[in-house]
């Protein structure tokens, strides 16, 4: 085989570039068994894989540049906002009807990610270096937006559903923070339980991303195990954070200052 230029892949990029052409021919048969389905997604599916590999090379080009940039630490600042604004907008577009949803899903986002990366950074788990603070970044950010777009999503739906004993609540003098304490708990927890699913499984259904790509690059497994526990502990713990702040702004927003349910709902 060819001389890897990278750590743990046995060929080239270019090897790697027919290597993925051919593995595409896996795309083509899930297309067309879509279309003749008539499952009527092959469109949006053929389009995402597009968008995702297009935004992934576009990231390799940037991370070619940033790693051997002598000012990778303004880049990385660059990076790291356009990471906040674009998790927050797409995380908005869940929370249908509610006005300024952005300055609901940011701040929940950011707080989730930022405590994360704080501690990453105090215990040392995440050297200060490109090659480590933009994947895990990435990730507490990713999975953060996630959070925060099931947790806002399944709030609403439940209070909409739930307007009525609500309101009832209301009635009867229960203060809104209590009149809404089990819509909040039923947000976090839809948010949160495929998260401890996957952690549940671990291991045995799969080897998670993490580990997988240690083990590639040649790192002794029981490190590699390690450290993928350290990127589960940083989503799990960032993502109860982010869920219960998006629960706590909602409830501010759905009320209005007389306690009363707000007109968009």
């Amino acid at each position: 085989m060819g001389g890897s230029i990278l750590s743990g892949i046995p060929y080239t990029a270019e090897e790697a570039l027919l290597r993925m052409a051919l593995v595409a021919i896996l795309i083509v048969i899930a297309a067309l068994l879509l279309r003749l389905r008539r499952v009527g997604i092959e469109k949006e599916y053929l389009y995402a894989l597009l968008k995702g590999g297009a935004q992934i090379f576009a990231l390799a080009i940037f991370l070619t540049y940033l790693f051997s940039s002598p000012i990778w630490y303004l880049l990385i600042w660059i990076l790291l906002l356009a990471m906040i604004i674009v998790g927050g907008r797409t995380s908005a577009r869940r929370a249908s009807g509610l006005p300024r949803a952005e300055s609901v899903t940011t701040p929940s986002i950011l707080a989730g990610a930022v405590t994360v990366i704080t501690i990453l950074v105090l215990s040392g788990a995440m050297p200060l270096t490109p090659q480590f603070i933009i994947p895990l970044s990435g990730m507490v950010f990713g999975n953060s937006m996630t959070i925060c777009s099931l947790t806002v999503e399944r709030f609403l739906r439940e209070v909409r559903l739930g307007r009525e004993r609500i309101e009832a609540a209301l009635c009867l003098g229960i203060p809104s923070a209590m009149a809404m304490e089990e819509f909040g708990k039923e947000a976090v927890k839809a948010a949160i339980i495929p998260t401890l699913d996957r952690l549940k499984t671990l291991g045995l259904i799969f080897i998670p991303g993490a580990m997988t790509g240690l083990i590639m690059a040649g790192t002794d497994p029981i490190v590699a195990a390690e450290y993928q526990m350290i990127v589960y502990f940083m989503i799990t713990g960032g993502g109860v954070i982010t869920s219960l702040t998006a629960v706590y702004l909602m409830r501010k927003r759905v009320f209005t200052e007389a306690e009363q349910l707000a007109e968009w709902l």
